[in-house]
């Protein structure tokens, strides 16, 4: 049945639109190129494929930063809704109590960034996506320090004090997803992995689940509110007959090869994330000090998180 999912998707995309899009493909090639590789990314990781195109996007192919968070939210929509559906037909383990939590309040505050993302200049929305990064590489790595550690199949406990939790880590992910176009799946993997010491092969798939719904609301928002428009509806059309198969790839490989090598490259992505943006991005004073002083926040909570003890 999983291999119906992109041959389905393909019929749809040749056909529902007014004209053909092969010549939007043909124009917009370096689009499905990226996606290419942040759709698998997406797929077999906690990050979703927007976390490759945005800064390719707005690094190398110049596209401003609204466009590319709008392009992230509606590409994932396709691209990670496919990976859900093979979730969900291979069976794939996943933790719904946590979904459950993390999802109402990750979409009302995902409105709130949307609202909130025209009144920050682009230089600092590129530099907030390098620090959620960033962040996020400091929990991988916190979080393989010691392979051989336990870990558990689902949540240990899921009590008043641990949806309380997941509920205020889904409204802080939603909000950054509503910025940058992603970000709730780092948030919540971090917190899934470190303090909770979920099985990463039972938080990944659950992550991606939380960030299928919370796109999908995400998407709806912007057609509503009319800015799926053009260059943003080209990017997205080419980029479907790409996501589509990347995505579904990448779950497979997840649930298949050693997670390590995955983690390895993406600290390697992550880094080069953040050699770029230091020589690319204009910081003025105001905006270094509130990236620096983001970041140590996020990693005094990370590493909080990994020295718990009350779910090992």
């Amino acid at each position: 049945m999983t291999l119906l999912i992109p041959p389905l998707v393909w019929l749809g995309w040749y056909f529902l639109p007014q004209q053909s899009p092969l010549p939007v493909l043909l124009e917009h090639w370096r689009i499905a190129l990226t996606m290419a590789f942040g759709s698998f990314i997406g797929g077999a990781t906690s990050e979703a494929g927007g976390a490759v195109a945005f800064p390719v996007f707005t690094k190398i192919l110049a596209i401003p930063p609204k466009h590319a968070k709008l392009f992230s939210l509606a590409t994932q929509s396709i691209g990670m809704g496919s990976a859900f559906l093979t979730i969900l037909l291979l069976r794939i383990r996943v933790e719904w109590r946590a979904i459950f939590w993390v999802v109402p309040g990750s979409i009302p505050m995902l409105y709130v960034g949307l609202n909130l993302a025209g009144a920050l200049p682009a230089s600092a929305v590129r530099i907030l996506f390098t620090v959620v990064q960033c962040s996020f590489a400091l929990a991988l790595y916190l979080h393989n320090r010691n392979p051989a550690q336990s870990r558990h199949d689902c949540l240990p406990r899921c009590e008043i004090r641990e949806r309380s939790i997941l509920l205020v880590f889904g409204m802080a992910g939603g909000l950054i997803s509503g910025l940058l176009g992603s970000g709730l799946e780092i948030i919540v993997f971090s917190v899934l992995v470190l303090l909770f010491r979920l099985c990463e092969k039972t938080a990944t798939p659950t992550v991606i689940v939380m960030m299928v719904l919370t796109t999908w609301a995400g998407f709806a928002m912007i057609v509503s509110r009319g800015e799926f428009v053009a260059p943003v509806t080209e990017y997205w059309l080419a980029a479907i007959p790409i996501v589509v198969v990347g995505g579904p790839l990448g779950v497979y490989a997840c649930s298949h090869m050693p997670r390590i090598i995955i983690v390895r490259v993406l600290i390697g992505l992550i880094l080069a994330e953040l050699i770029s943006s230091l020589l690319l991005i204009p910081l003025d004073r105001a905006t270094a000090v509130g990236a620096l002083v983001l970041f140590l926040a996020f990693s005094g909570i990370y590493y909080r998180m990994s020295l718990s003890q009350r779910y090992r």
